[in-house]
């Protein structure tokens, strides 16, 4: 049975920690993407061309958009390792450790709309191709990652949480193939706020509760 207890005054440290890194990490893919507003066409497949004129038109918000991601997702990579490391669900671990990898592997290509302005029109579009291939596989992963997440969180989450999950995930898995389908683009629309606000939960869970039981 999962321990429901508040975290003892020794665990409570590291579970105020891990917490507020997930939380940073919510803040920090919200702050990007209003960060994007002067850039409308990012990441939309489509209009590679018009994307690299924004960003050139706007390098500081392209650059506050391009930290804040990359910092964002690196701290939920490691937020969902901290939540991955006490699991006794295989399935849950799994989940975690997917999210973990989607989350690094979209900030390896969060900076490259910065290099591609520099770049400009020679390779500035292979580089926002390659940003937009990478977060297409963030979001394969992290989607994925949510559904393991519901399936093994059995008596660790409540319904409405394990249900919010698998929605966000199933909902999210398809934006993987935003790389050349703008309706798959447009899927984050709904998916990305309900997959924010799955994470900010369970970052608030963990530094009341700890990882364990979040």
């Amino acid at each position: 049975m999962t321990d429901t207890r508040p975290p003892t005054p020794e665990g409570r440290s590291p579970a105020l920690g891990l917490g507020l890194t997930g939380l940073a990490g919510v803040a920090l893919n919200v702050a990007a993407v209003a960060f994007l507003r002067p850039i409308p066409h990012a990441y939309r497949p489509e209009a590679l061309e018009a994307w690299l004129a924004e960003c050139a038109a706007a390098p500081q918000a392209t650059a506050a958009s391009g930290w804040a991601f990359t910092v964002g997702l690196v701290a939920l990579a490691v937020f969902f390792l901290g939540l991955a490391a006490p699991a006794t669900s295989s399935t849950f671990r799994a989940g975690a450790h997917w999210f973990a990898l989607g989350a690094v592997l979209d900030a390896a290509g969060t900076l490259a709309p910065i290099a591609a302005v520099h770049a400009g029109a020679s390779a500035g579009p292979a580089l926002l191709q390659l940003s937009l291939l990478l977060d297409s596989a963030f979001n394969a992963c992290l989607g994925l990652g949510l559904v393991l997440l519901a399936l093994g969180s059995q008596g660790r989450w409540p319904a409405w949480l394990r249900a919010g999950s698998a929605v966000a995930g199933l909902l999210t898995v398809p934006v993987a193939l935003q790389f050349f389908s703008p309706r798959a683009a447009d899927l984050l629309l709904v998916a990305g706020p309900l997959w924010l606000a799955v994470v900010a939960v369970l970052s608030v869970r963990t530094v009341r509760r700890g990882p364990a039981s979040a």
